[in-house]
């Protein structure tokens, strides 16, 4: 009789630390006591490295080269490919599950592949694995092997960066718009954190090419040449995303450059203004200074209407300033 598994990612993880496993031919969704069959069918293991018993059982597993083992546990967060024997081994990018647009929101998934099963491991929740384990649940009846569940992965993993890169894309417009618009107030900051953003996205996607290029030449004894193709069409999605990247990358430099020349350009306003009212008031300054001195020979001191005459002087002195100023062009 056919065992039940009706939330197979709780029961493994209270168990072994284990997010999720299924067994991919056929597909079927299996709980931790998957970690103990010995069935020939290929298996896909989803681990939680935050969990020290998925360390311990990743580590106890003898049959596991150690220089897989060791990348699936350490806690090396560079991204690269360990080609082994029938094996590879790789450490990706990807962006945390609660991502909200926060530069700090990028972890690592680590994957061993060999023709037997897939073993993926992460500390914390990534929303590729977390996408990848959806589209299984409903059922993906083309994934029957390790390589078909590692393409797929990295059609989630293109497909989650793509979705931010267009995000932030859409960001861009949107504050295009807003700078061409003359409302430039509160933009400086914003666009400071999205090219901090584009900038730790252009290294995340860029050493994903990296790393994954070599794969579809390396390990022909792995698959056929057909999902050799399909391998390589799923790898290359990084190029495009990498353009994207790119794109949103230097308009939002030149956004930036266009925001610091309309405030440049309001700054300069604003001190044309002040030099204007301030050489403009200079000479009442210098009478109302004259007329504060508490000296004797004062003109008007004793005239009852003498405040009309310095009232009268100041105009005239305002006056004759501003007839310079626009005889000179200044106004």
């Amino acid at each position: 009789m056919p065992t039940q598994h009706a939330d197979p990612a709780s029961a493994a993880s209270d168990l072994h630390g284990l997010i999720c496993a299924f067994k991919l031919a056929p597909l079927e969704p299996r709980g931790a006591d998957i970690l103990t069959d010995r069935e020939a069918s290929p298996v896909w293991l989803h681990f939680n490295l935050s969990d020290s018993r998925a360390c311990r059982w990743i580590e106890q597993q003898d049959d596991l080269p150690v220089a897989a083992r060791e990348l699936l546990v350490e806690s090396d967060a560079r991204i690269r490919l360990l080609i082994l024997p029938d094996a590879l081994a790789a450490v990706v990018g990807d962006l945390h599950h609660d991502y909200r647009g926060d530069p700090e929101s990028f972890g690592v998934l680590r994957v061993y592949i060999d023709p037997r099963r897939i073993i993926t491991a992460r500390s914390h929740p990534l929303k590729s694995s977390d996408l990848l384990r959806r589209e299984l649940v409903r059922d993906r009846g083309e994934i029957r092997s390790p390589l078909d569940v590692f393409e797929h992965l990295l059609g989630c993993l293109a497909e989650t960066l793509a979705h931010t890169v267009a995000g932030l894309a859409d960001d861009t417009d949107d504050a295009e718009d807003e700078i061409l618009a003359g409302r430039v107030h509160h933009h400086g900051r914003s666009l400071g954190k999205m090219r901090r953003l584009l900038a730790r996205l252009r290294r995340q996607v860029t050493a994903n090419r990296g790393a994954l290029a070599p794969i579809p030449g390396r390990l022909r004894e792995l698959h056929s040449g057909e999902q050799r193709q399909s391998l390589r069409a799923a790898i290359e999605r990084f190029d495009a995303i990498a353009q994207d990247v790119e794109l949103v990358q230097e308009r939002a430099r030149l956004l930036q450059e266009e925001l610091a020349g309309h405030i440049a350009e309001a700054t300069n306003r604003n001190l044309f203004l002040l030099s204007i009212v301030t050489t403009t008031l200079l000479p009442i300054t210098l009478i109302t200074g004259i007329f504060g001195m508490n000296v004797g020979g004062l003109p008007w001191v004793n005239d009852s209407g003498g405040f009309l005459w310095v009232i009268l002087m100041m105009i005239a002195a305002v006056f004759v300033v501003l007839v310079l100023l626009r005889r000179r062009s200044v106004l």
